[in-house]
């Protein structure tokens, strides 16, 4: 009798890659907001902050990566690393200090790759997989 070959679905490396990115991206963010809020304003705080809270959205919606997540979480964090991604490019250009090119730069050198990933055609096949 031949019985049912088990099937386990595992996540491809590229979509793997982007996950990790996002989370370093993430705990990087924590690193640099410690190091570099010394001494800001709360009106700095705030403007340095904001680009950092939509990279750890898109932490979090990685960690559905290999569960359940389907083609919608995969365009979402695209869009939100999109937003991320303009803003850092411009607050790279008007960075006034060596500390705010640094922030804006390692958003750009860690998001950049993660929106790669997640349009290769193994990572497109396996957010559009069955249920």
């Amino acid at each position: 009798m031949n019985s049912p070959a088990r099937t386990t679905a595992t996540m491809p490396r590229q979509a793997r890659a982007a996950q990790l990115l996002l989370f370093a991206l993430a705990f990087s963010g924590l690193v640099v907001m410690l190091a570099l809020s010394d001494g800001l304003t709360s009106y700095g705080v705030g403007n340095m902050i904001a680009p950092w809270m939509l990279v750890w959205v898109c932490a979090l919606l990685a960690l559905t990566y290999d569960g359940g997540a389907r083609n919608g979480v995969r365009l979402t964090t695209f869009v939100v690393m999109l937003f991320v991604l303009v803003g850092s490019f411009n607050q790279a250009f008007d960075a006034a200090a060596p500390g705010e090119f640094l922030d804006a730069a390692l958003r750009i050198a860690l998001g950049a790759p993660v929106m790669v990933l997640l349009f290769l055609p193994e990572t497109v096949a396996w957010f559009d997989r069955e249920k």
